[in-house]
C-alpha cells in the first residue's frame, strides 16, 4: 500500500489536494473518466458528478465513447476534454460501471500505474470502491489524502498465438479453455521449469489474487486476499476428482501447452479471447508493473466479502 504525503503547491487545488505517492506516480488535479454505455438509471447522478468535479477545480477528460454516450443523453460535461489516449499528467482515472469496465479501464491505463477509482453501476463490483452517489465523498477523501492505494498484481503472457499488437497482460486471470465442443483438453503444466501435471479438463485458470473472486471462484478456486503475493491454478471441470486448485508463489513462471482434438483452444486474458493452435506454448508470469486501485481507508476485505457475497446473512435477509 502506498503512503500518503502532503503535496507541494502546484495546482489550483493546492490548499486541498494531497499528493498520493507511489513508486512512479503522484496525484495531480487532472482526472480521466472511463465508463460503459449502459447508465440509463444513473444519468442524473452522472450529471451531478461532472458538476461536482468542476466545482472542486479538477480538470476532467472523458474517453470518447463514453463522452459520446453522455452527450447523446444530454449530460453537461462542464468543459471536459474528449480523449482517446490518457493525457500525460493524469492523476486519477475514474471507472464507472462493473468489474468488466474496470478491467478495460486498467488496460486503458496500461503500464502507467495511474490509480483507478472504481464506481459501481454494475452487479457485484468487487473492484469498485464506491457507488455513484458516493463519488463526491470519495473525491473529498482523495483531496484530503484520506485513501489507500492498493497495488494489484498483473500477469504477463507470452505466446505466438496472440495477435500482433494485442495486450499481453491480465489483472484478473489467464484462462486456457476448450472450444465450444464436448471434448476435453489436456494442459501440460510446468512451474519454474519443472513438470507439475497434465490437466485433463475443460480449461485451466491462472488467477491473480484480484481475480480470485471472478472466474476462479466459479471454478471452485480459493478466495485470496487481493494484495498477497501469489497466483492460483484452478482446473475447470477436471476429469480426475483429486485434481484440485493449487496456490503458487507470485514469482512463479508457468509454461503451459494444450492438446485438443479440435486442434485449437481458446486463450483468454481477462475479457479478451483468442483462438490459438494446439501445441503453442503459453508462458505466464508476474508483469513488471501493477494496477493501482483506490480504496477507502476504512474499507476491509472481510467487509467486502460480507457485502458482495452475503456472508453472515440468513435466509430472511435476502
Amino acid at each position: 500500500m502506498a503512503r500518503v504525503k502532503r503535496a507541494h503547491p502546484n495546482s489550483p487545488l493546492t490548499t486541498h489536494l494531497s499528493r498520493l505517492t507511489t513508486d512512479n506516480w503522484h496525484m495531480t488535479n487532472k482526472v480521466a473518466i472511463y465508463g460503459n454505455r449502459r447508465q440509463e438509471p444513473y444519468l442524473k447522478a452522472l450529471a451531478e458528478m461532472f458538476s461536482h468535479l468542476s466545482g472542486l477545480g479538477f480538470k476532467v477528460s472523458v474517453h470518447s465513447k463514453f463522452a459520446g454516450y453522455l452527450i447523446d443523453n444530454n449530460i453537461d460535461l462542464f468543459g471536459a476534454e474528449v480523449i482517446d489516449e490518457l493525457p500525460e499528467d493524469t492523476g486519477l482515472v475514474i471507472s464507472i460501471g462493473g468489474d468488466g469496465t474496470f478491467l478495460r479501464a486498467a488496460r486503458w491505463v496500461g503500464k502507467r500505474e495511474i490509480p483507478i477509482l472504481g464506481v459501481n453501476t454494475g452487479h457485484l463490483g468487487f473492484l469498485a470502491s464506491c457507488r455513484l452517489e458516493e463519488v463526491g465523498t470519495m473525491l473529498g477523501a482523495i483531496c484530503r489524502g484520506d485513501v489507500i492505494i492498493e497495488k494489484r498484481m498483473m500477469l504477463w503472457v507470452q505466446s505466438r498465438g496472440l495477435p500482433d499488437g494485442s495486450w499481453h497482460y491480465a489483472l484478473n486471470e489467464v484462462a486456457l479453455l476448450k472450444e465450444e465442443t464436448s471434448s476435453m483438453i489436456t494442459v501440460k503444466t510446468e512451474i519454474n521449469g519443472r513438470f507439475l501435471a497434465n490437466y485433463r479438463c475443460d480449461g485451466l485458470i491462472v488467477s491473480t489474487p484480484t481475480g480470485s473472486t471472478g472466474y476462479n471462484l466459479s471454478a471452485g478456486g480459493p478466495i485470496l486476499e487481493p494484495t498477497i503475493d501469489c497466483m492460483t491454478l484452478s482446473p475447470v471441470a477436471p476429469h480426475t476428482l483429486t485434481v484440485r486448485p493449487l496456490v503458487v508463489g507470485g514469482d512463479s513462471e508457468l509454461e503451459l501447452s494444450v492438446e485438443s482434438r479440435t486442434g485449437q483452444f481458446r486463450l483468454s486474458l481477462d475479457d479478451q479471447s483468442y483462438l490459438v493452435c494446439a501445441g503453442e506454448s503459453v508462458r505466464v508470469k508476474r508483469a513488471g508493473f501493477v494496477t493501482n486501485l483506490v480504496r477507502r481507508k476504512e474499507s476491509t476485505f472481510s467487509a467486502i466479502l460480507r457485502d458482495k457475497l452475503f456472508w453472515n446473512r440468513n435466509n430472511f435477509e435476502f
